[in-house]
């Protein structure tokens, strides 16, 4: 597991996603990102599922496909900004709600289907990842998961990333697009955030070890949640006793 600074370095990536920023080379890589985040989702959720929370989740462009999926679809994100933007969207949407991480964790034990923890916990520490799992997994109803993908093992690089950006890119005709936004991020904010607080990384071993501790049956899925199949992801599932 490799390291980073805790609550300095998680203050400085929410200030980020609460301001304006543009990680997406173009409008098509946004929506196409957004879909393929979205398609994963579905077909990891049985169809009639009950309350399912995105965690950190963005934009979230893929909602009402999600939310066709569950009873319940609840957005959270840290970012106040990001949430206003959510709750204009979706105000008329029956079956989606947007809350805070706070309210979130005020939700009654047990009531909760699955929650997806996708692209979120390279920006924490590895305590607070702890921390959150921990606070978490109490509102998994029996048999209920948590889904944590876009984790970075140790071994994924800068080139990686911008090789599977590449991949994309060209499955979806956008090249160049992400030959010019690969050089406008080297020139931006998240570029110079990400070289001074870095993103955390976490080998396989690592994520089993927290399930284990949290007495969640833990697996690594065949493959990531989003285009990038050099990252991971794990199903933290609740066994009914």
């Amino acid at each position: 597991m490799r390291t980073i600074s805790g609550e300095e370095n998680a203050l400085n990536w929410l200030d980020f996603w609460n301001g304006n920023h543009s990680i997406y080379v173009c409008e098509k890589h946004r929506q196409r990102h957004h879909e393929r985040i979205g398609a994963d989702i579905v077909q990891r959720l049985p169809p009639e599922t009950g309350i399912v929370i995105d965690y950190g989740c963005g934009e979230a462009l893929s909602a009402p496909q999600v939310a066709s999926r569950c009873h319940r679809l609840i957005l959270s994100d840290g970012a106040p900004s990001v949430r206003d933007r959510l709750s204009e969207w979706h105000q008329d949407a029956a079956n989606i709600d947007v809350m805070s991480p706070e309210e979130v964790l005020r939700m009654d034990k047990g009531s909760v289907d699955c929650i997806i923890i996708n692209s979120v916990l390279q920006y924490l520490a590895p305590e607070d990842t702890r921390n959150l799992l921990q606070d978490l997994s109490p509102l998994l109803a029996p048999n209920g998961r948590i889904i944590v993908g876009d984790i970075i093992p140790p071994d994924h690089t800068v080139l990686a990333d911008a090789g599977a950006l590449l991949h994309f890119a060209w499955q979806e005709q956008f090249m160049t697009e992400a030959m010019i936004g690969l050089m406008r991020t080297f020139l931006s904010d998240y570029r110079k955030i990400r070289a001074t607080y870095g993103l955390t990384c976490y080998s396989a071993d690592d994520i089993t070890a927290i399930g284990t501790r949290l007495g969640l049956k833990t697996q690594r899925t065949a493959l990531n949640i989003g285009h990038d199949q050099g990252r991971m992801t794990f199903e933290l599932q609740r066994v009914a006793a």
